[in-house]
């Protein structure tokens, strides 16, 4: 029916805290409802939400079904204008991942340019610590060795 792996469908409801009937053997018993859900889940996740913000879609779907659950039995325009909600809440939050991924790409530019200027400075630090060392071998060549260098043989 949705074309999706049991092991997928047990981690969707666990990490969704969806509430799936079962039979007197513990089988799942999917009703309309849930296979709904499931397929708005699964919508959700191709258009790149993470689990946490399918929650929060879901919380706020169930919050407002919960209230109004008798005037969405008796009355089918308003399920179509509770299904435009969701979808509306979806889309609000579908560009706010797409904030955050923008967001994450411009610090990671930073990040990488932060560490461009850091190995730059390393490398001219390194340059400075080897013309001392340079500096100072030459410098200690001229110089007649002392006592304890010449008893040790260095």
């Amino acid at each position: 029916m949705l074309q999706i792996e049991q092991h997928t469908l047990r981690y969707l409801e666990h990490t969704l805290r969806l509430k799936i009937k079962r039979d007197e053997r513990g089988d799942r018993l999917y009703s309309e409802r849930d296979v709904d859900t499931l397929r708005l889940v699964l919508q959700l996740k191709e258009k790149g939400l993470n689990t946490t913000a399918i929650k929060m879609a879901l919380e706020n779907t169930e919050d407002k079904d919960v209230s109004g659950e008798t005037a969405l039995q008796t009355s089918r325009p308003q399920s179509s204008l509770d299904l435009a909600e969701i979808l509306s809440v979806a889309s609000k939050i579908i560009e706010q991942n797409e904030d955050l991924l923008a967001q994450n790409k411009k610090m990671e530019q930073r990040l990488d340019r932060m560490e461009k200027k850091l190995d730059h400075r390393n490398e001219e630090r390194e340059k400075t610590i080897a013309e001392f060392l340079s500096l100072w071998k030459a410098e200690q060549e001229g110089r007649p060795k002392s006592w304890f260098s010449r008893f040790r043989g260095k």
